[in-house]
């Protein structure tokens, strides 16, 4: 029994020396080799061309940037007007219409050549503006520019040539603000 106790506490001695962290073998710790000037300057070579590299990115995109917002800040400008050219279209419409009635008496001839004036004097401003009607009677239809609602069979004409404008469509400057609306031949 003895060497039964003998065998066991030799055991826990085995056992407790190789868990003790003091009796493990120490571990070889490489010492850093020291840098060199060269090794520095290259290291920073390195970095200062990373640094160049980021500066000049950063400048493209600034360079970038400033003439994309020059370009809306031109087209903006150019395009200032229309909201107002559109909402003017309506009335001028309004006015064509009024000088299609015939008068017989004189005191309304009267009004109505004052309304000629005016009718003639919006125009100019609008075209002033950059305002201009859209073509289209005796045209080919182009769906970018009329609006067709109706058709009809002529003869001698060629099929999808506009053959009457119900409603005048306008342009600003190089955009369409309203579509012709018009009558095509099959």
């Amino acid at each position: 029994m003895a060497k039964k106790k003998g065998k066991e506490v030799e055991e826990i001695i085995k056992d407790k020396i190789d868990n003790d962290p003091l009796h493990d073998e120490p571990e070889i710790i490489e010492k850093e080799k020291e840098k060199t000037p060269e090794d520095i300057i290259s290291e920073l070579e390195v970095i200062i061309k990373e640094l160049k590299n980021t500066m000049l990115k950063d400048r493209a995109d600034l360079i970038n940037t400033q003439r994309r917002l020059e370009k809306e800040r031109i087209i903006e400008r150019k395009f200032a007007a229309m909201s107002i050219s559109k909402t003017l279209i309506t009335p001028l419409d309004h006015f064509e219409l009024a000088l299609k009635h015939e008068v017989s008496n004189d005191e309304n001839k009267n009004f109505m050549q004052g309304f000629k004036i005016i009718k003639d004097q919006f125009v100019k401003a609008l075209e002033d503006e950059g305002v201009s009607e859209v073509d289209a009677l005796n045209e080919e239809y182009d769906p970018n520019f009329h609006q067709a609602i109706m058709t009809e069979k002529v003869e001698g004409t060629e099929p999808n040539m506009v053959i009457e404008v119900l409603q005048k469509g306008y342009m600003f400057k190089d955009r369409l603000v309203r579509p012709a609306i018009v009558k095509i031949s099959e």
